[in-house]
């Protein structure tokens, strides 16, 4: 790195200067994004981000970049590594995950993984070249906003920790990082939780303009009965006019069936994941 270029952990600095690199860092980026503190914080609990692993990069003294580490056991995870226009293309992006797999290495961590978006090939090819290799294909579902609300009763709000606790029972094996329900271990505002007749359950977020589910499962027990549908009309006569998405971190195949049944359709976006053994 340049003197002008530097590094300080997470736990060094404050969210708001994490939130200004994090969205530096993803400026014209192939999905750009724009992170608030609330936000971040809410990725940082649900995405186990260890802030000592942790950093945000600075050109001066200016947020200019971010990476986020994830930790859960000896499985570590690059949630976001994103280097912003003042300092991209000098080679710091293979610079920044080579410290990163370095890092897990010492640590004693058995893999690292991350998630790539599709067209990004510049990325992909990065991690390929660096002995990162694809496990699978990670699709999102969303339904239209211009959908007719459900002839269906809204959905009712239940207790946040009922909601993760069932999600915890129901859920598949194998999920995703971000879809695994220890994910919600620690559940708080701003998601809200749903259940219909305690069979199925669903995680979301309603403060955005769209409405996104976090979380979604059918009780092993009861699924093919209607349970799920019954939730998903329950949500979508709650938000009416809103479109309601899942993002693109789903394993392709788990949900596409019941998707098309109720009327839900595939993103064109997709994602893999990535993974590099370190043992």
């Amino acid at each position: 790195m340049t003197s002008a270029i530097s590094r300080r952990r997470l736990s060094e600095c404050s969210l708001e200067d994490a939130a200004e690199g994090f969205t530096a860092g993803f400026s014209g980026y192939v999905v750009p994004m724009s992170v608030t503190v609330p936000s971040l914080r809410l990725r940082i609990e649900r995405d186990h981000v260890d802030p000592n692993e942790s950093f945000v990069y600075f050109d001066g003294e200016k947020p200019a970049g971010i990476l986020l580490i994830g930790r859960r056991g000896d499985l570590s995870r690059v949630g976001a590594i994103g280097m912003g226009p003042t300092i991209r293309g000098r080679g710091f992006g293979r610079s920044v995950m080579l410290d990163a797999i370095e890092a897990a290495k010492a640590r004693g961590d058995r893999k690292l993984i991350l998630e790539v978006i599709n067209t990004n090939e510049r990325a992909r090819d990065l991690y390929l070249s660096l002995g990162f290799v694809i496990t699978r294909k990670l699709v999102g579902f969303g339904r239209s906003r211009k959908l007719a609300a459900p002839d269906a009763a809204p959905g009712e709000e239940c207790e946040l920790g009922r909601a993760a606790g069932m999600l915890a029972r129901f859920a598949d094996t194998d999920l995703t990082w971000q879809t695994e329900p220890r994910s919600f271990e620690t559940a708080g505002p701003p998601l809200k939780g749903f259940t219909f007749d305690g069979k199925a359950v669903a995680l979301l977020d309603d403060t955005g303009r769209h409405v996104r589910l976090y979380g979604l499962a059918v009780d092993p027990a009861h699924r093919r009965q209607g349970f799920g549908r019954s939730l998903i009309d329950a949500l979508a006569a709650r938000y009416p006019g809103r479109r309601l998405f899942i993002i693109e971190n789903v394993p392709e195949g788990l949900l596409d069936r019941f998707m098309r049944r109720i009327g839900w359709r595939k993103s064109t976006l997709t994602q893999s994941e990535m993974v590099i053994d370190l043992a």
